[in-house]
C-alpha cells in the first residue's frame, strides 16, 4: 500500500469519527418518528445550505491548480446542475420536498430560513474556496463534503420517511446522494491521492477537511435547536 493510500484510508476513519456526524441532530434524525412542521423547519433551514454547496465547489474549481482536480470538480458540477436538464439541478430536486410539505412559493424563491449557524458555515467556506489554499479548499469541498454524506443522508432519511404525507419521490435529493456522492468521493479520493504522498499534501489536505467538518458541526447544533428545541404548536398549522 503507497503512503497516499494509507493516508486516505487513515482520513476517511477519522472523517467517520467526526462528531458532526454522531451529534444529537442526527441521531435525532435517525430515531424519528418527525412531524410535519419539525421536517418543514429543516426542510427551510436544510435549503440555504443546498442553495450554496455547488457555489463552494465552483470556487474550488476556480482555484485549483491541478487539471485533475478540476476536472472532478467539474464532473461534480455537471451533477449538481442536473447534467444539463434544468428540471434536474440539486435545488430544483430539493424543491420538491418543500413544495410536499406545502411551503409558500414565495418563501422558496426568497432562498429559505439561513439560520446563524449556517451563517458561519457559509462564511467559512466561501473563504476558503475563494482565496485560501487550493488544495485545502478541494479537500473540503471533494472530500469533507462529499465522504460523509451516504452517512448522514441515509440518517436523515430515516426520520423524513417517517413525515405524514411524504414520498420518496419527495426525498429523491437525500436518497440519489447516498449512491451518486460514494462515486464523487472515488473520483476526488483519485485525484487528490497525487498530492497524499508527502507530509506536507496531508496537512493541507485534512486542514481543508477538518474546517468543513468543525463548521459543520456548528451548523447541525443549531439544525438541532431549529428541529427538536422549537415547539410545534401553531406551527404545525402553518405546515
Amino acid at each position: 500500500m503507497s503512503r497516499a493510500e494509507a493516508f486516505m484510508q487513515t482520513l476517511e476513519r477519522e472523517i467517520l469519527a467526526h462528531p458532526c456526524l454522531h451529534a444529537p441532530f442526527v441521531r435525532g434524525m435517525a430515531s424519528g418518528p418527525l412531524t410535519r412542521a419539525g421536517a418543514r423547519r429543516f426542510a427551510l433551514a436544510y435549503y440555504p445550505h443546498i442553495l450554496r454547496t455547488r457555489l463552494y465547489q465552483a470556487n474550488a474549481l476556480g482555484i485549483a491548480e491541478d487539471e485533475r482536480v478540476q476536472f472532478v470538480l467539474a464532473m461534480i458540477l455537471y451533477d449538481e446542475y442536473g447534467n444539463g436538464r434544468p428540471e434536474d439541478t440539486h435545488p430544483e430536486v430539493y424543491r420538491r420536498l418543500l413544495r410536499a410539505l406545502d411551503v409558500d412559493e414565495a418563501l422558496i424563491a426568497s432562498g429559505g430560513t439561513l439560520i446563524p449557524e449556517l451563517e458561519l458555515y457559509v462564511s467559512h467556506m466561501t473563504r476558503l474556496t475563494q482565496s485560501g489554499d487550493w488544495l485545502a479548499a478541494a479537500a473540503a469541498v471533494g472530500i469533507a463534503s462529499e465522504w460523509p454524506i451516504p452517512y448522514l443522508y441515509t440518517e436523515f432519511l430515516k426520520g423524513l420517511r417517517t413525515v405524514p404525507g411524504i414520498t420518496e419521490a419527495d426525498l429523491e435529493l437525500f436518497s440519489s446522494h447516498v449512491d451518486l456522492d460514494e462515486a464523487h468521493s472515488a473520483m476526488m479520493r483519485e485525484a487528490l491521492s497525487h498530492h497524499a504522498g508527502t507530509e506536507a499534501g496531508q496537512a493541507r489536505i485534512r486542514e481543508g477537511v477538518r474546517l468543513n467538518l468543525d463548521a459543520r458541526l456548528v451548523f447541525h447544533r443549531g439544525l438541532q435547536r431549529v428541529v427538536f428545541e422549537q415547539q410545534d404548536g401553531g406551527d404545525e398549522a402553518a405546515a
